[in-house]
């Protein structure tokens, strides 16, 4: 290989060979220095090119502005695509890199949805312009729109599990949004097959389906996919906060206890779940006659007047 490659330098150094040497351009160097991670690199290379012409496809454009995001400049990234667009007018692509973008910064950018719609249109078998569609739609209630993008997606060829995850689970909430609980528990159903495959469990995805159940399904249904989120992720507070809420239902204050204070111990507890747990321990040290541990908590409570323990 080492002769092979010898060779090769020399032919092309002799008289008459060089014109097959082709140079790189701007456009190719800067995508390789990108791709090898040196973006710092194709930033300073494709901005040099872009100052003098435009790029001739939208590629340069697309590596440019991602660049430009993984620097932390998003300014930059949008001015970048902006340029693009003006370039090579409606192209998909673009269209749907910069309105992913504008919906990160501002998830109500009516532009955002305006280029996500478009980009669907102009390039209907793209399942990520889709779900990127679907996910604006979802963050303005425009929930049948998310409906329908998610449906469309989900029929295209060569999803991976990741994207399976999240458009079933999308898919989920909006049809549970629009009253349709056999589409979504459907979807629910597909995402969490998919969820419990993957080698990286994730349980805000299981999250999503606990509450369609809460409000659609069973107890019995509901704290089977509790226990599959807490066999995997035990520190999930809001999964340990809802089996905490089942055992004060159920009148076992002893095991409501125990759940109440693995929640106060979770790293995921926001201020809601904190104050709903200790309204059941106030509950459960009440009835299993625990008079201090009960006072102590009836004192934290008294003492944050604007909580409220939102114990179902």
């Amino acid at each position: 290989m080492r002769a092979a490659g010898l060779r090769f330098a020399i032919l092309v150094g002799l008289p008459g060979l060089q014109a097959f040497a082709q140079p790189t351009s701007p456009w190719d160097l800067g995508a390789r220095l990108a791709q090898q991670g040196n973006c710092a690199a194709a930033v300073q290379t494709l901005t040099a090119a872009l100052a003098t012409a435009a790029a001739p496809t939208a590629a340069p454009y697309l590596v440019l502005s991602d660049c430009d995001a993984q620097m932390n400049r998003p300014a930059d990234a949008e001015q970048t695509l902006r340029k693009g667009l003006s370039a090579h007018p409606a192209n998909p692509a673009l269209e749907l890199a910069l309105g992913e973008l504008l919906m990160d910064v501002q998830p109500y950018s009516l532009e955002a949805g305006q280029l996500l719609e478009h980009s669907v249109r102009t390039a209907p078998r793209d399942a990520d312009a889709r779900h990127s569609y679907a996910r604006w739609a979802h963050m303005n209630l425009r929930e049948r729109i998310c409906v329908a993008q998610e449906k469309a997606a989900l029929v295209l060829p060569g999803l991976d599990d990741d994207e399976l995850l999240q458009m079933n689970t999308l898919l989920g909430i909006c049809s549970g949004r629009v009253e349709d609980a056999a589409e979504a528990r459907a979807a629910f159903r597909r995402a969490n097959a998919v969820n419990l495959r993957q080698k990286t469990y994730a349980p805000e995805a299981a999250w999503q389906y606990v509450q369609f159940l809460v409000r659609f399904g069973k107890d019995a249904e509901v704290q089977s996919i509790v226990g599959e989120i807490l066999d995997r992720v035990p520190g999930f507070g809001p999964a340990r906060l809802e089996r905490a809420k089942y055992f004060d239902r159920e009148g076992q204050p002893d095991k409501a206890a125990e759940e109440a204070r693995l929640v106060l111990q979770s790293a995921r507890t926001d201020l809601n779940d904190e104050r709903a747990a200790h309204g059941i321990l106030a509950r459960s040290y009440t009835a299993l006659g625990d008079t201090d541990n009960a006072s102590r908590e009836q004192a934290w409570i008294e003492a944050h007047p604007n909580s409220e323990t939102r114990v179902k």
